[in-house]
């Protein structure tokens, strides 16, 4: 377990600490256009927290909070920021904040505005205790007074559940409960896949049976996130796969963008494509899939997601020509132009790729 902390995780969520009664605050914040990893970390830790004595815990991010993910045990406390947002009451839940929570993200970018510049004036406050817990590579060295990254570990809602269940006896069992054992295990589910990909080992199946032992609701899991869509996105998915996806199967590469167009024609919103990008991996011989999405507003820069299996490091062509990053086979950046350029950069990228990893190994 690489742990760059030294004190354990369950030592610095110690909320009794914080001060006497009453002044036991927590503010947890994830990355922008939150996914299920993120959001579910996020609520386990409040309900661990809440457990173990906190007052006050609030849960920030800027943009929505899919709706397949709204079931979850205190997601109705979310704060879910826009630029329209009232900022008041964020400034003010962050300036009595004593612990300070950075979840599934590895850098201050990846908070994103209106949110990034009020937690930025936060961090280095001496009475503040800051911690970032997450599993993306090359996480912002010196940020925060805690850090826990694991390169290794496949989502960061199975890294807490490792840290947790291992730095103390019955520490999951005692403060943990149904509620954080049935968020942790939507965090693992969704950042694999369903245990499709990332890093599936041995070790994540025993941790998987021991939030069902405490109360993980595996079934409503399954059910709630991965067998409830909307019938607009399964539209979406057809229009996609029919009519907006160009397959090169010489390369292995498949490559679809949507426009905001097509967002209103179908009547979904961005959160709406989560997991479509790896639905042309399913085609056999398809080794990288990019998806490059419009944002409402045209000066906003083109989202460029990128996933690939076997040893195809797509975070190459994030980083390389985009500035992005992420893992070996799921990546993410931002393109400040046209979409036409963006994906002239991205078949550029990938045909480079191909050429440096001509064979596809599957990795264990």
């Amino acid at each position: 377990m690489a742990q760059l902390s030294s004190t354990p995780l369950s030592d610095a969520l110690e909320v009794t600490s914080l001060g006497s009664e009453g002044e036991r605050r927590v503010v947890i914040v994830g990355h922008k256009s939150p996914d299920g990893d993120c959001i579910g970390s996020a609520l386990a830790l409040r309900s661990y927290l809440l457990a173990r004595g906190a007052d006050e815990v609030s849960i920030m991010v800027v943009g929505h909070v899919p709706d397949n993910l709204l079931w979850l045990p205190g997601a109705e406390t979310i704060h879910q920021l826009t630029a329209q947002s009232d900022l008041e009451p964020i400034r003010q839940a962050l300036g009595r904040a004593r612990l300070l929570l950075l979840v599934d993200f590895n850098h201050l970018g990846r908070i994103g505005n209106p949110l990034e510049g009020l937690v930025a004036e936060v961090i280095g406050r001496p009475e503040v205790r800051s911690v970032m817990i997450d599993h993306h590579p090359e996480p912002e060295m010196g940020l925060v007074s805690e850090m826990y990254s694991d390169t290794s570990a496949c989502a960061t809602g199975y890294l807490i559940a490792e840290l947790l269940g291992s730095s103390a006896p019955r520490e999951l069992e005692l403060y943990g409960g149904a509620d954080m054992a049935t968020c942790l295990l939507a965090a693992t589910y969704t950042d694999t896949g369903l245990l499709r990909h990332g890093q599936i080992t041995p070790a994540l199946f025993r941790r998987i049976a021991t939030l069902m032992e405490l109360g993980a609701r595996h079934d409503e899991v399954v059910l709630r996130i991965f067998k409830s869509d909307k019938l607009s996105r399964q539209r979406l998915l057809g229009f996609i796969i029919d009519e907006r996806t160009t397959y090169d199967l010489d390369l292995g590469v498949a490559v679809f963008a949507l426009r905001q167009e097509d967002f209103d024609r179908f009547g979904v919103e961005p959160g709406d494509t989560e997991g479509l990008v790896n639905v042309p991996l399913d085609v056999a011989g398809i080794r990288a899939v990019a998806f490059l999405r419009e944002q409402r507003d045209p000066e906003e820069p083109v989202k460029v997601s990128l996933r690939s299996q076997g040893n195809l490091p797509v975070n190459e062509v994030a980083s390389k020509l985009f500035g992005g990053g992420g893992h070996l086979n799921a990546a993410g950046a931002e393109y400040q132009g046209s979409l036409a350029d963006a994906l002239a950069l991205v078949w550029q990228g990938l045909r480079e790729l191909v050429d440096r990893y001509p064979e596809c190994e599957i990795i264990d």
